[in-house]
């Protein structure tokens, strides 16, 4: 039996070895892409502002000027786009106020590719029009959710992209999982797998640089592979979670049955009535966003921040305002959700690293990094292994002094690599 074993384990690490491999030499590069693309992504709203000098403003002590005179401010600048507009609250690191038009005339045919109006919330003056995608922080944003597809094709090509990307999140979690099995210290000597040999051979060192590295951000890489499989894959996802637990808030959606009823004689309540609406549901919660509605039957969407929740960008305390009564048609309230909807809520935090705060989003940046560590580190083992192996070879045929100078090959590396 301890024989039989013997020969199935270096079978078995063979198998999983070229799985990690073939992932590396095919795939590898998209997640280079992806990663690098993934950093700057957690902090695009500020990269944006560093960008773009006519962003800035002088934030003051003084209040912010009423919404409904910023939104005047907004629809002044673009007096033919009717419709509903997001409002987002400015926020630590982006300080302009964004009016974003969901679905502008320009780009009608694309996936997503909105209007965004930028304001001072200070003194409500536009700032910049802009479409995403026209600009640098967008199209890194694009490449990270559809490599691109949804910016230079149509919808449809954005839809392909968009699942493309979440399914490299399956091809990377087995990479990760692989890596972290191949890596496994036999023996028990973690202590040694966890640490780079000193002094060390340049072939030990890329080697040592390789597995710890990896070893180190396997976690948060195998937790950035299921929330983005989960983004482009939610159908398969949610019917797994509600066989654990309940799931029916669905994630920044509105309910198909929600409208506000016209009422003879009255006009729409304002956007500042509406959330002082909102403030009454959840006092003390910070306001993030707003959508007016979106003609005669719409309804306002105001979401605010209770203290605890881990989705700061997004937020789900949510409440849908009937337009002309000020009646409240709905209530969101994450701490009433079920574990199943508390787990899918938390995919996109954990994602860009919002749950644990400015700590965590810095550490979803900093591991953003890690798929180039990995893949020229790799690259340059998987490569002097192949030349290791023809040396030896050569050696064994009687033709090393022509295949390859050994000088440029040691013995202590010809063992490293071989190992």
């Amino acid at each position: 039996m301890a024989a039989e074993f013997k020969t199935v384990t270096p079978r078995l690490r063979k198998f999983w070895l070229d799985v990690h491999l073939y992932l590396a030499l095919t795939v590898g590069f998209l997640f280079v892409l992806l990663g690098l693309s993934g950093s700057l992504n957690v902090f695009y709203l500020e990269l944006d502002g560093l960008l773009n000098p006519e962003l800035h403003v002088e934030q003051t002590q003084g209040p912010y000027r009423p919404l409904d005179e910023i939104m005047a401010s907004v629809r002044a600048a673009h007096p033919n786009r009717s419709g509903s507009w997001l409002v987002f609250m400015p926020r630590p690191g982006q300080p302009t106020l964004r009016a974003v038009y969901p679905k502008p005339d320009e780009s009608a045919d694309k996936l997503f590719a909105p209007l965004i109006v930028n304001v001072d919330p200070y003194t409500a003056e536009v700032l910049s029009s802009r479409f995403w995608g026209d600009t640098l922080t967008t199209m890194i944003y694009e490449l990270h959710a559809s490599l691109l597809l949804g910016k230079f094709g149509a919808a449809d090509a954005g839809r392909i992209g968009f699942k493309i990307v979440g399914f490299l999140g399956v091809f990377l979690f087995v990479s990760v999982a692989t890596g972290l099995y191949l890596w496994w210290p036999r023996g028990g000597k973690f202590r040694q797998a966890l640490t780079l040999k000193r002094g060390a051979s340049a072939v030990r060192l890329n080697y040592d640089l390789h597995k710890t590295c990896g070893v180190y951000a396997a976690v948060v890489l195998l937790v950035l592979a299921f929330t983005g499989f989960s983004f482009a894959y939610r159908d398969w996802i949610r019917p797994v979670v509600a066989w654990l637990s309940p799931v029916n808030a669905e994630p920044f959606k509105n309910p198909l049955e929600l409208k506000s009823t016209p009422l003879p004689g009255a006009e729409p309540i304002s956007i500042d009535q509406a959330v002082a609406i909102a403030d009454r549901v959840f006092p003390g919660a910070e306001l993030r966003w707003i959508a007016t509605p979106d003609g005669p039957d719409g309804y306002y969407a105001v979401e605010k921040r209770q203290d605890g929740e881990a989705n700061v960008r997004r937020p789900r305390s949510k409440v849908w305002i009937d337009q002309y009564s000020g009646k409240i048609l709905k209530i969101e309230d994450p701490n009433a959700f079920t574990a199943g909807e508390t787990f899918l809520n938390l995919m996109w935090p954990l994602h860009n690293g919002e749950a644990l705060g400015l700590p965590g989003r810095i550490l979803v940046c900093a591991t953003g990094f890690v798929p180039l560590v990995l893949y020229v580190t790799g690259l340059i083992h998987w490569l002097k292994k192949r030349q290791a192996r023809r040396f030896a070879r050569s050696v064994d045929r009687g033709q090393g002094a022509k295949a390859r100078p050994i000088s440029v090959l040691t013995s202590e590396e010809v063992r490293d690599e071989c190992r």
